[in-house]
């Protein structure tokens, strides 16, 4: 009995000092997978002789051009359209390839994909998030000569596609600065720019409106039922035009990119369709269609301190006071906004900082808007900061009861986007202007 009971331990000795077995459900380790990605991003980065033109876009803003050259496994140089010095000045920085959760690609120093992400506003994005963007991207996967990668935190595309060595020879010798320069002059040498589309057999007047401040451009028709479609797109400069990122359908068109040749400007589509940019006396798509509570526009908004130039009212006067009123409180002015909230409510919200935090100062009416005219009663309800007077008497006089027409009106700012303005019915030197959109 004994022999039989040291057999049975002897077995169970035996059985445990097996070699362990590894389930390779993929055909290999997971550690030869991880080293197999790692490895095929890295060659795949360093592997353009050209280097690489990319676009990226963000949360809070638009789209962004760049062009890279990853010198070696630790250097890259690069290029951006976000400003004339960036797209004339290489920058070099390091960066690495490493595992998290999947291959991904580290940018270790500043550079100008930091500037997007650098939280305080510095280099023209929002504190306390700047653009919405990343230095951190993980490799999603990769198509012909392309690299597409998606940033940790705030999910936004970055799209690498191999240069070609003139392509290279252009980004290095100032080219990209010439191409963003020219592209800009010939958008702003139309008037009221838009393009004519076949939609179902109907020629179709599109409006265009093409900023560089928030990089993005919209697409605006009206349809058969009278009703406005607008539709917001975000571009990238590239060394020919633009490259339309994130949008660009409209009505059942893709917009894919816009090129300057000579000085002309063009938009193609997904098929490669040609469509030659016009000009025109008044905008196409008329504000008593463009403007009401569900509409393509419900509410104008200055943004920042500043006005949008070039329009005279005795409203710039008061938003100057209103601008001093907050500085002198150690405070600033963020943004002013007046909307459409519903079919019979409206909300005028002033919005300002004190260090970081932004506070808002609100006020809510009733109105009718009845062919164009806009028609406002005292507030309804008001906020805390509304009450404790973080709003100025006259902005609220001038709003109080108030009776507006819609209009248009022109900027000698090509890039303040479309203003609207609300014209005093019984004094038409006051008008509240913004840009239009919706809020």
């Amino acid at each position: 009995m004994k022999k039989i009971l040291i057999y049975i331990v002897g077995l169970f000795l035996l059985a445990g000092c097996e070699e362990e077995k590894v389930d390779l459900t993929f055909g290999e380790k997971p550690e030869e997978r991880m080293s197999e990605r790692l490895n095929e991003l890295r060659g795949m980065l360093t592997s353009a002789e050209n280097g690489w033109k990319a676009h990226l876009t963000t949360g809070a803003k638009g789209g962004y051009g760049f062009y890279f050259d990853f010198e070696d496994a630790k250097n890259v140089k690069m290029l951006s359209d976000l400003t004339a010095a960036t797209s004339t000045s290489a920058n070099t920085s390091t960066y690495r390839v490493i595992w998290a959760m999947n291959a991904s690609l580290v940018f270790d120093t500043f550079n100008y994909l930091t500037m997007l992400q650098e939280p305080s506003g510095n280099y023209g994005g929002t504190a306390p998030n700047g653009y919405q963007s990343d230095i951190e991207f993980e490799y999603v996967k990769n198509s012909g000569d392309s690299i597409y990668m998606r940033g940790k935190r705030y999910k936004q595309p970055l799209i690498l596609t191999k240069a070609t060595a003139a392509e290279k020879v252009a980004y290095n010798d100032g080219s990209y600065k010439t191409s963003i320069d020219k592209t800009t002059a010939v958008y702003q040498s139309y008037s009221n720019p838009y393009i004519e589309v076949d939609l179902a057999g109907v020629k179709t007047r599109i409006a265009l409106t093409l900023s560089n401040t928030s990089k993005t451009i919209d697409f605006g028709s009206v349809d058969a039922s009278n009703k406005a479609i607008i539709n917001t797109s975000k571009f990238a400069f590239n060394l020919t035009g633009f490259d339309i990122l994130s949008g660009g359908l409209h009505r059942d068109v893709l917009f894919t990119r816009g090129e300057v040749e000579g000085n002309n400007l063009s938009v193609y589509d997904s098929n490669g369709t040609k469509y030659p940019v016009m000009s025109t006396n008044m905008p196409i798509l008329p504000i008593d269609v463009m403007f009401n509570y569900s509409g393509a526009f419900n509410g104008m908004a200055i943004n920042g301190l500043t006005l949008p130039p070039g329009i005279n009212s005795s409203f710039n006067a008061t938003w100057t006071a209103l601008t001093n009123f907050h500085a002198s409180n150690n405070m600033r002015t963020v943004s002013l906004t007046f909307k459409l909230t519903s079919a019979r409510v409206a909300t005028l919200d002033v919005r300002f900082t004190n260090g970081s935090t932004v506070y808002s100062a609100a006020a809510d009416y009733n109105y009718t808007l009845v062919d164009g005219t806009l028609t406002l009663t005292s507030p309804i309800s008001t906020n805390g900061n509304w009450n404790n007077g973080w709003v100025s008497l006259a902005v609220r006089n001038y709003f109080d009861k108030g009776v507006f027409k819609l209009t248009y009106l022109t900027s000698s700012d090509p890039n303040a986007g479309t203003i609207g303005g609300l014209i005093k019915s019984n004094d038409e030197t006051a008008i509240f202007y913004g840009k239009l959109g919706r809020y």
